[in-house]
C-alpha cells in the first residue's frame, strides 16, 4: 500500500512539473508569435520602402536621360525601344482579332 501511495505522490509531482513546463511553453509561444508579427510588419514596411526607392531611382534615371547624361541616354533608349515593341505587339494583336 505504501508503494502505491509513494507512486501516486511521484506521479503528482511529475504532473505538477509538466503543468509548469506547459505554462512556460505557452508563455514562450505567445512571445514568439508576437515577435513574428512584429517582424512581419517590419518586413512589409521595408518592402514598401524598397519599392518606393526603386520607383524613385527609375524616375531619377529618366530625368538624367532627359537632361542629357550620356550614360542614361542608353538606358532611356532601351526602355523606349522596349515600349515601342510592346506597343507594336499590342497593335498586331488588335489587328488580328
Amino acid at each position: 500500500m505504501k508503494e502505491i501511495v509513494q507512486e501516486l505522490k511521484m506521479l503528482e509531482l511529475q504532473l505538477h512539473e509538466l503543468i509548469k513546463e506547459n505554462e512556460a511553453l505557452r508563455v514562450e509561444n505567445e512571445y514568439l508569435k508576437d515577435s513574428l508579427l512584429k517582424s512581419e510588419d517590419k518586413f512589409i514596411q521595408k518592402e514598401k520602402l524598397n519599392k518606393e526607392l526603386e520607383e524613385q531611382n527609375k524616375r531619377l534615371k529618366v530625368i538624367n536621360a532627359i537632361s542629357g547624361n550620356n550614360e542614361y541616354k542608353k538606358v532611356m533608349k532601351l526602355q523606349m525601344n522596349r515600349m515601342i515593341k510592346e506597343i507594336d505587339s499590342c497593335i498586331l494583336e488588335i489587328q488580328n482579332t
